[in-house]
């Protein structure tokens, strides 16, 4: 990847970070960082392969900790280890995967209730490169560490394990769960309380996940007329003004 190419992805990342999020409390996070520390003996008892840490901060996109493991798994340092190398390492065919869930993240939390943005883990996996060109399958866990002033995120913790030695490949892909209701799957979960058929699920699975009804047409196969209809009768079966008033009846 040419430098330019890799700016300007590193640029969509961190916009995505970026939006709907606050400013981070620095005594706040050196608080938590201390307690992430505290926690690594009961991490390296539950993961199922080796991992590593970080705390992003959405605002400036700047990785506030990083923990050594990081080292030994991908052969770069904690210092080494930036928005612009986690990019830059990221196998061709996932890279664009990885940035639409971002950016389907960012879409997602916007329509969260704010005190409950807290209540969500966002998981996925994709395929990075180490320093030796060696492949790796990462599966990636975060959510929503510290919330500012405004309720939005102001920090977000990353758990990154390596389970190349159970997969390798595959297309990306967003699951979101619940932290206070077992690890439920929302993606899955309380659609079924409402008055849908299975194509209005499946729509409804893709605004879940940030799609737009362009996005949806597209994955479809449909026109955007057509998700668009499909949008109105979701929204008057369920007595729903308008897609954030249906979101409260699924998160």
């Amino acid at each position: 990847m040419d430098e330019n190419t890799l700016r300007i992805y590193t640029e969509k990342v961190k916009e995505s970070w970026k939006k709907n999020t606050d400013k981070s409390n620095l005594s706040f996070l050196e608080a938590q960082i201390e307690k992430l520390r505290e926690y690594k003996n009961i991490l390296d008892t539950f993961t199922i392969g080796g991992y590593f840490i970080y705390v992003i901060n959405p605002q400036s996109g700047h990785f506030e900790y990083v923990s050594e493991q990081c080292e030994k798994i991908l052969g770069y340092s904690a210092s080494e280890y930036t928005a612009e190398l986690c990019v830059k390492i990221i196998h061709p065919e996932d890279l664009d995967h990885v940035i639409a869930i971002q950016q389907k993240i960012s879409n997602f939390s916007e329509h969260i209730e704010d005190k409950k943005r807290k209540n969500y883990k966002f998981n996925y996996d994709f395929r990075v490169y180490d320093s030796e060109k060696k492949l790796h399958q990462i599966h990636l866990q975060h959510f929503f560490l510290e919330l500012g002033d405004n309720s939005l995120p102001s920090s977000v913790f990353c758990l990154a394990t390596d389970i190349t030695q159970i997969k390798m490949g595959g297309i990306p892909q967003l699951n979101i769960f619940h932290l206070n209701q077992n690890l439920t799957d929302i993606l899955n979960s309380n659609k079924n309380n409402l008055i849908l058929t299975s194509k209005e699920k499946e729509i409804v699975n893709f605004l879940i996940k940030g799609y737009t009804s362009k996005d949806i047409a597209s994955a479809m196969d449909l026109s955007k007329h057509t998700i668009d209809t499909h949008r109105r009768n979701i929204l008057k079966k369920n007595n729903c003004a308008n897609t954030t008033e249906l979101f409260s009846l699924i998160l």
